[in-house]
C-alpha cells in the first residue's frame, strides 16, 4: 500500500471510531461497514486489514462497555462476523468508482442487517433470555423489529463507503498527477 493508502485507511479509522463513541440522531449511524469495505479492498496483506477493522470495532465496544454496560452484548460476536463478511465483500469486489462504490456500501449494509439480527434471534441476551422464539416466526419478528435501526446502517455503509472510496482515488488521481509533473520536470532538466 501507498503512502496515500494509508492516509486514507487512518482517516477512515478515525471516522468510523468517533461516530461509534458520540450520540447521533440515527441508531446504527455508522462508518465501520464502509471501513471494512475499504480494508477489504485496499489493505494487504488481509490479516492486517481484519486487524484493522476488528481492532476499531473491539476498542469502541471497551469504550462504550466502560460507559454504558452495553458495549458488548450477546450478539456481538455475529456483529463481529458481519464486518469480516463486509471485509470480504470489499476484496472481492474492488470498488473503484462512485457507483461500484455505493453498490458495495448497499451489499455491506445487507450483510451486516442479516447476519447482525441472525445473531440477535438465535443469541441469548441479558439475564440469559432469548428475545425471539427460536421459530421461523420468531426470526421473521426479528427482521421486522430490526428495520427501524436499518437506516442508518444503510446511509451510513452506503455514503461512508463512496466518501472513503472517492476520496482513495482522489488521492490516487493527485499523486499520479504530481509524479508525472515531477517526471517531466525532470526529464526536460535532463535534456
Amino acid at each position: 500500500m501507498n503512502r496515500a493508502s494509508w492516509i486514507v485507511v487512518a482517516a477512515a479509522c478515525v471516522v468510523a471510531v468517533g461516530l461509534r463513541l458520540i450520540d447521533r440522531p440515527w441508531m446504527n449511524f455508522s462508518a465501520l461497514g464502509a471501513l471494512a469495505v475499504l480494508c477489504g479492498a485496499l489493505v494487504r496483506p488481509a490479516w492486517l486489514g481484519i486487524l484493522i477493522l476488528l481492532t476499531c470495532r473491539a476498542l469502541t465496544d471497551v469504550i462504550i462497555e466502560a460507559k454504558t454496560g452495553h458495549g458488548f452484548y450477546g450478539s456481538w460476536i455475529f456483529d463481529y462476523a458481519a464486518y469480516i463478511t463486509i471485509f470480504a465483500i470489499g476484496r472481492l469486489i474492488q470498488p473503484k468508482h462512485i457507483l461500484a462504490a455505493a453498490g458495495t456500501g448497499l451489499l455491506a449494509a445487507a450483510a451486516f442487517f442479516l447476519i447482525s439480527n441472525l445473531g440477535v434471534w438465535c443469541m441469548p441476551h441479558e439475564a440469559g433470555q432469548y428475545l425471539y422464539p427460536r421459530t421461523l416466526a420468531g426470526l421473521t419478528t426479528c427482521f421486522i423489529n430490526a428495520i427501524p435501526f436499518a437506516r442508518g446502517t444503510f446511509l451510513g455503509d452506503i455514503g461512508f463507503t463512496v466518501v472513503f472510496i472517492g476520496a482513495m482515488q482522489l488521492l490516487v488521481a493527485s499523486t499520479v498527477k504530481n509524479e508525472a509533473a515531477a517526471s517531466t520536470k525532470t526529464g526536460s532538466i535532463d535534456a
